[in-house]
């Protein structure tokens, strides 16, 4: 049998992707007739069908679904190949694909992102959002090289390295009573009507778990009074408009508590509860080893970040 060319697996694993033969080929800079070519080649050359074409897009046969998952596996052994061979050259080069969850990127990935640059300035960095669950089934299969998540969360036999410990805080309009306090005990918020993040999102998981808000548990009148946001960006605003409160953590209060935003934010007493910051990647990718040198620096950077916090009226007074 004559062998498909990586070409063909690529492709075959762009189809799976987009459902769409269209969308696939503009993805892989290629015209849709060379596309379907190749495909129905590497059909051929297998025998088997891998795809089934409607009008209303495409699906994988069940051996075509067994068939890209393998070729997803090839194209990311030879790609770490490649990366073995770029390190003995004394660099990373090439894509990197850098990942962080929705409640970090905004506040942490600049930061992560410089860092990089400053120390290889060769590659091309390709950055995304996703949530924990979808960035971690990307590493997996070769869609992303680096992450940055909140953790506890179930990373599989990836390397995670935890980089900080984040402290939440409860954000609240400015001129809310608690404002003026200096810190708030854990158990004020079983009295407060708490405003989530939507469902997916590792850090609305976080906050039931501190506010003890899962199903069937908390207060009738304050689960109608929730909105599940898809962003803080959206939370803060809400809370702004005197719907309720948040918990923040703390490298995301220089943005979203910036003077005009009309919210404030008061740490908790004692051992505040919080999240813990980690960078996660392949356990057989070569460039391991280097993704390691970027812990300390950026663990310095996330310290900084987090300090940086906007003078409120709950911190006026502190010098």
């Amino acid at each position: 049998m004559q062998l498909p060319t990586l070409r063909q697996l690529a492709y075959a694993v762009a189809v799976a992707d987009h459902r769409h033969f269209t969308s696939a080929a503009e993805a892989m800079f290629v015209s849709q007739p060379g596309l379907s070519g190749q495909i129905q080649a590497l059909e051929r050359r297998l025998g088997v069908q891998l795809f089934e074409r409607s009008s209303r897009g495409v699906r994988l046969t069940p051996v075509g679904a067994q068939v890209v998952d393998r070729s997803r596996q090839v194209l990311r052994a030879v790609e770490e190949l490649v990366h073995v061979a770029s390190l003995h050259q004394g660099a990373i080069r090439g894509v990197l694909r850098v990942a962080a969850i929705p409640t970090i990127a905004p506040y942490l990935l600049p930061a992560l992102t410089r860092l990089i640059r400053s120390r290889w300035s060769e590659i091309r960095l390709e950055l995304v959002e996703m949530q924990s669950q979808a960035m971690i089934e990307a590493l997996d299969h070769g869609q992303c090289d680096l992450g940055l998540l909140a953790v506890p969360y179930d990373t599989g036999d990836m390397v995670t390295t935890p980089v900080a410990d984040e402290p939440f805080l409860l954000a609240m309009p400015d001129d809310d009573g608690l404002a003026r306090e200096s810190s708030v005990d854990v158990a004020i918020l079983r009295g407060l009507s708490m405003l989530l993040l939507e469902e997916g999102h590792c850090l609305r998981d976080h906050a039931v778990a501190v506010c003890d808000l899962a199903d069937g548990s908390g207060d009738g009148e304050r689960q109608r009074n929730e909105v599940h946001a898809a962003s803080l960006a959206t939370l803060t605003q809400m809370v702004a408009a005197g719907m309720g409160y948040t918990l923040l953590p703390a490298s995301a209060l220089e943005v979203e508590t910036r003077p005009g935003t009309g919210v404030v934010a008061v740490p908790f007493t004692d051992a505040p509860p919080g999240r813990t910051l980690a960078l996660v990647w392949r356990s057989a990718d070569p460039r391991g080893d280097r993704f390691a040198e970027l812990i300390e620096p950026f663990r310095s950077e996330v310290q900084a970040a987090m300090a940086r916090r906007p003078v409120g009226p709950a911190t006026e007074s502190v010098g």
